[in-house]
């Protein structure tokens, strides 16, 4: 496997420091995959097809200025993306990521046809999720989605910040699901707090078990303290995991948007030297 089967997918447009995050994350994947596409969903039309990267702008989708929500509209084109990769593999990492250590051939080659996902930190499960982040004027509204997408409280809640997958007709299959929940729930109406992208992968995935593949939290690391995410540091390497996992993996991705918060204000020594190296920060 090399570069050039893999197409890392990338949704961006509002503020100028989504455009600086991800500008970041793309100089992290091309220290180590020089030859590797990318794809960028904008919903702008600051950026433009260059080289290796493939921008298709939607700049007529998300109108910035409503003061509407419009994030939900953002979230649902991961999976548009993830339905035009023409590579192999893809891989969609949200703008406020870098890449730290490069295992993602290592991870691709352990999928077998499949999705590549890991559970939330913060809300690995529906249950834990249904507490956390309902609020009482949506809580109804959740119980009865939760009940239409056929989820109960031990199904699984992962991460959309990072997922990988091996393009073919049952990948495909996952994401044109999550589409249509998504046509079906949203259109017509505006932003419903709870209802996630992340809510219809959970559901779709729910469905077809036998093509996920439960990877460490170390592929999305939140750098927030080891009472989120422990991390630790071995021979210049970061090692992480979620707090209910007891494996240990090199971190793939810091998730972190160093426009809201330090990803190394909770961490001293080497740990903290080489989250900040990773975001390109000064030492």
């Amino acid at each position: 496997m090399n570069g050039t089967d893999i197409t890392f997918i990338f949704t961006v447009g509002g503020d100028q420091c989504h455009y600086d995050n991800m500008e970041r994350c793309i100089n992290s994947i091309n220290r180590h995959y020089h030859d590797a596409k990318f794809l960028i969903l904008e919903f702008g039309s600051k950026l433009s097809t260059t080289g290796n990267r493939e921008v298709l702008n939607l700049n007529n989708l998300v109108d910035f200025g409503s003061g509407k929500k419009v994030g939900y509209i953002i979230w649902k084109h991961k999976y548009v993306g993830a339905l035009l990769v023409k590579t192999k593999f893809g891989v969609y990492v949200d703008t406020d990521t870098v890449l730290v250590n490069p295992n993602i051939e290592q991870i691709l080659s352990s999928l077998s046809g499949g999705i590549g996902v890991t559970r939330h930190f913060w809300v690995p499960n529906i249950a834990i999720y249904q507490m956390r982040a309902c609020n009482v004027d949506t809580y109804h509204e959740f119980l009865k989605t939760k009940e239409k997408l056929c989820l109960n409280d031990e199904s699984l809640f992962y991460a959309g910040g990072v997922f990988m997958f091996e393009n073919n007709a049952n990948t495909a299959k996952v994401f044109k699901e999550v589409l249509e929940m998504y046509d079906e729930y949203y259109t017509g109406k505006d932003y419903v707090k709870s209802i996630t992208d992340e809510l219809f992968l959970a559901a779709s995935l729910n469905k077809h078990k036998d093509i996920v593949r439960l990877c460490n939290g170390a592929i999305n690391h939140c750098s927030m303290g080891d009472e989120n995410m422990p991390l630790l540091e071995h021979e210049g390497i970061l090692f992480g995991r979620n707090s209910f996992e007891n494996v240990w993996q090199p971190v793939t991705f810091l998730h972190c948007d160093i426009s809201r918060r330090d990803p190394s204000a909770l961490y001293t020594g080497t740990i903290r030297d080489l989250i900040r190296n990773a975001f390109e920060m000064s030492v």
